[in-house]
């Protein structure tokens, strides 16, 4: 159980779910100063923050759909670039932890995954296939109730579209065991998509247009539940339904609401369902303006200006009409009010991911292009500006 806890600790650091740290707070939002990373790849997805050499910093997961690199975070305009591993095959789907439990961050990458030695710096890791689909979407988390981490999967493939959970096997090398969900679309499982909704005590799976309720808490049935759709109907464009899902206690009733973003389509939005009871009704708020001119292919909830509110960043992705831009919306208070805050301009964002990259006690930004090879980091200056 102990191990259990580490890698759920692990997996929060991961999808940027990070501390709210005291004695910063400031009205507004901080600067976010820009670096570049790295020009390279092109078509990524597989991003995490995550600490890769136990160093105490994190540092810079992204892959194409048959290769993916590692970043290493020395300082804000300097990250070396590694190898991961060759071979695994995907479409965008990949997520960063420890895997088979030995302590260090492993990655999954569609059908495979690939071990962290222990000396990532100077080994190579170990490629294992797991027999699991090539995904938009993959994501870390206890399905079963065991204490340990599983991993859902979401593909479009139009033979055969689906969403699955895996088991992970005592010894990972060999095959994971497969469990069918539900049915796919090019993109709905996001990062934190994955929660007790019903407030049973067990995890359930949202899709962006439905959720599905874990019966019984053990993964082996699944009840599709409707509701999830904004006015108006979602706005799909070239890929068919595409949604970023993050699910979190927005309004502090206690129970888990869902914020989603729109992706795939040029004139996209950012809204929020309030859960009203138990996951069977839903109240849409729009969080974003309803006209944006942007393709929100990214979702990252965090805490930006530490005055214990979670805020919301999306940007504009590859199919986004205007100028491409990021925004921060400051939660004003519970959901019910937000201002929005130009972050970034003029820079495509894919797959992004929020999480204290430095250690310096706020959240930074990390993102990248699917049209192009521009990885970049906005560097939070909340605690260094003493704001």
């Amino acid at each position: 159980m102990a191990m259990a806890r580490i890698e759920r600790t692990v997996a929060l650091v991961a999808i940027g779910l990070v501390a709210v740290y005291a004695g910063v707070v400031r009205a507004g939002m901080p600067r976010f100063e820009y670096h570049k990373i790295a020009e390279v790849g092109r078509q990524m997805g597989q991003t995490s923050l995550v600490d890769i050499d136990k160093d105490g910093k994190l540092d810079w997961v992204v892959g194409e759909r048959t290769r993916t690199w590692w970043f290493r975070y020395v300082g804000p305009d300097q990250w070396q670039q590694h190898d991961l591993g060759q071979g695994a095959t995907t479409d965008v789907g990949g997520t960063a932890f420890d895997i088979d439990g030995d302590g260090w961050i492993d990655q999954v990458a569609g059908t495979g995954w690939y071990r962290n030695t222990g000396k990532p710096l100077t080994e190579a890791f170990e490629r294992y296939e797991t027999g699991a689909i090539g995904c938009h979407d993959m994501v870390a988390a206890d399905i079963d109730g065991d204490g340990r981490l599983d991993v859902v999967a979401i593909s479009d493939d139009k033979n055969h579209p689906v969403t699955v959970w895996y088991t992970i096997p005592a010894d990972p090398r060999g095959k994971w065991i497969e469990h069918r969900i539900g049915a796919g679309i090019h993109g709905g499982v996001g990062r934190a998509g994955i929660g007790d909704l019903d407030g049973d005590g067990d995890n359930d799976v949202v899709r962006g247009d439905v959720w599905f309720e874990n019966v019984g808490g053990k993964g082996t049935q699944w009840t599709e539940h409707a509701g999830l759709t904004p006015p108006g109907g979602n706005r799909p464009e070239r890929y068919g339904l595409a949604i970023k899902v993050w699910l979190c206690d927005l309004n502090g009733d206690g129970a888990l609401d869902i914020i989603e973003a729109e992706a795939d389509t040029p004139d996209g939005r950012v809204f929020w369902f309030e859960n009203k009871g138990k996951g069977r009704a839903w109240e849409c708020h729009l969080i974003s303006a309803d006209r944006t001119g942007q393709d929100f292919h990214s979702l990252a909830v965090a805490d930006f200006n530490n005055d214990g509110r979670l805020d919301v960043f999306s940007g504009g992705g590859p199919l986004s009409k205007d100028v491409h831009k990021g925004f921060i919306w400051e939660n004003l208070g519970k959901g019910g009010r937000w201002k929005e805050h130009l972050v970034v301009e003029g820079k495509e964002c894919h797959e992004t991911v929020a999480a204290d990259v430095d250690g310096d006690g706020d959240v930074d930004i990390v993102s990248k292009p699917w049209n192009g090879n521009l990885h970049f980091y906005l560097r939070n200056t909340l605690v260094e500006d003493g704001r």
